[in-house]
């Protein structure tokens, strides 16, 4: 079986014993019987759209938190948090 040339560039990934059971890792949960640098691409993909909407959701609940604390609807103890914060005293 020939290889087929591809237009794009190619990126070197190190298959160190780390990657390896990632891989393996994978492979005995889903069953998947892709090659490594064909798994390897399909992880990276779906792994940056899950880390992009993740991205997405820790924004939202913090713009959620600000608005609640903005509209009252929120008791935050400033004062006792700089206490909690605080090196203990010598005294």
């Amino acid at each position: 079986m020939d290889a087929m040339p591809s237009k794009h560039q190619r990126i070197a990934v190190t298959a160190d014993p780390e990657l390896g059971h990632a891989l393996q890792r994978v492979r005995a949960a889903t069953g998947t019987r892709e090659g490594d640098a064909t798994l390897v691409r399909r992880l990276a993909v779906e792994g940056a759209q899950v880390e992009l909407e993740a991205g997405h959701e820790r924004r939202a609940a913090a713009e959620a938190l600000f608005a609640l604390m903005d509209s009252g609807a929120f008791d935050l103890d400033l004062d006792a948090i700089d206490r909690l914060n605080s090196p203990p005293s010598s005294v």
